[in-house]
């Protein structure tokens, strides 16, 4: 009787420790390109705060605009990289390459709405009374940042091919290279260093087009030139907008799209709304959901490499396999948000420090932090469930539970208790942050049923 339980156990063991091991190939450089992409924002906010604090607050409230065109509105593009996984799953390689050819097609209509939502950032943060000078400064920054949107948005489909294809390490060495140009053109152009003129917010915006179109271009070179791309026929041909495709991809884009504009809206919106108590009061709250998204880039990047995963399994008909990976994502995003929890809380008034000297904004920031610490194993379990359900090519299901949870729930809470006195006396930022958890955390209870949900209904409808 001893021995089939063993048995059990050492396969259990393996199977576990080859997931693992995928998870692992996959997650890694997504994580490294994430923080890459964050560490980006977060150098921002170091040397435009040392520059000054209203340039800073001014740069955080235009994050709080582009950042959610680039995966809201942008976001119908990330449903590429599962439908990239499923026909490389499948072994269709050669029907990937026309699938990102009409993505890209589809970018461009993206770019130009989202070059004209941020041309009117003057008077959508003047609806939301923040104060005309820290205006001034976003509008400046968005200036040049404008420019650099097509280059974001054109390189998602390339990425997605990358990604679905089970080779993200490219991404993550562009990256890298972003940060560092971010590094050095912020130091050469917000202060006017090397014998070039201080530019201020505009020059963090000017260093933000060098360093996205550079790494657009490499990215067209590298795909073009390398040889194991070449049996997806990306450069085999020119094709003419497809109807049917661009169909399927805004079938399952959109949900994608408008799930990310519900969730980073809420933060975005959020923010702006925090507008109206000064500076102080934003850059705290920039602060924390800067080091907060810094350590949510792991769960992010389990979300991610989970769906490729099971859109990996799901192609090749695997859906036992597909159900084990999603379990696994769960379970490996806890993990990392519980251990970046801890951090946030033992480091808080180091972190914020780091990033903001005024005695004000780090008492605000370590406050805020505490409630971070909490959403990371939210938002954490959260993202997990998105990928796996992304890999099912499910994102209808994503976007209602972020509809009901983010809006219906997180930021009606959080504007009563910051800005009213329906309840309590205003709790500004701190009662913000208090309806934006509960609404993370209904948001990741609803996510893991509708996992389980998924994954058993693929194997039943296989078995039938």
């Amino acid at each position: 009787m001893e021995q089939p339980l063993n048995q059990s156990k050492s396969l259990f063991s393996d199977k576990t420790r080859i997931e693992a091991y995928s998870f692992f190939k996959l997650a890694a450089p997504m994580f490294l390109t994430q923080l890459a992409l964050q560490l980006i924002q977060v150098n921002s906010v170091i040397q435009s705060g040392n520059y000054s604090t209203d340039v800073q607050a001014g740069i955080m409230l235009a994050g709080n605009l582009w950042f959610p065109i680039m995966v809201g509105i942008g976001g119908v593009l990330f449903f590429v990289t599962p439908m990239v996984a499923q026909l490389f799953g499948a072994k269709k390689i050669d029907e990937i390459g026309p699938l990102v050819r009409q993505a890209v097609w589809l970018s461009i209509p993206i770019v130009l709405i989202g070059m004209f939502i941020l041309s009117q950032a003057s008077w959508i943060l003047g609806v939301a009374q923040v104060d005309p000078e820290i205006i001034k400064y976003s509008k400046e920054y968005l200036s040049f940042f404008i420019f650099a949107l097509p280059a974001i948005l054109l390189s998602q489909p390339l990425r997605s091919l990358c990604e679905g294809t089970t080779r993200p390490l490219p991404i993550t060495f562009l990256n890298i290279l972003m940060l560092l140009i971010a590094i050095i053109g912020n130091y050469t152009f917000i202060y006017g260093n090397f014998g070039f003129p201080e530019m201020g917010a505009r020059g963090a915006g000017l260093s933000a087009v060098i360093g996205t179109w550079t790494s657009f271009i490499l990215l067209l070179f590298y795909l073009r030139f390398r040889d194991e791309y070449k049996s997806t026929q990306l450069f085999s041909k020119f094709d003419l907008p497809n109807t049917s495709t661009l169909k399927e991809i805004l079938r399952g884009g959109i949900p994608v799209g408008l799930g990310n504009f519900i969730e980073l809206s809420m933060f975005s919106g959020a923010g702006i709304i925090l507008g109206r108590f000064g500076s102080e009061v934003i850059a705290s709250n920039g602060i924390a959901l800067t080091i907060g998204g810094l350590f949510f880039m792991v769960p992010l990047a389990v979300g991610n490499a989970a769906a490729v995963r099971v859109g990996n399994n799901v192609g090749a008909n695997e859906l036992v396999g597909a159900k084990y990976s999603s379990y696994f994502a769960l379970r490996l995003a806890v993990i990392c948000a519980i251990i970046a929890s801890i951090l946030i809380v033992t480091y808080a008034e180091f972190l914020a420090g780091l990033l903001n000297q005024n005695p004000k904004v780090i008492s605000l920031a370590v406050t805020l932090l505490f409630f971070a610490a909490f959403f990371q194993i939210a938002d954490g379990l959260a993202m997990g469930g998105i990928g796996a359900l992304r890999g099912y090519k499910d994102t209808f299901g994503p976007m209602k539970i972020m509809a009901l949870s983010y809006w219906g729930i997180g930021l009606p809470v959080g504007i009563i208790l910051s800005t009213t006195n329906l309840i309590v006396e205003p709790m500004q930022a701190v009662g913000m942050w208090i309806g934006i958890c509960l609404g993370l955390l209904v948001a990741a209870t609803l996510m893991v049923l509708r996992v389980k949900e998924t994954s058993n209904r693929f194997i039943n409808e296989q078995q039938n």
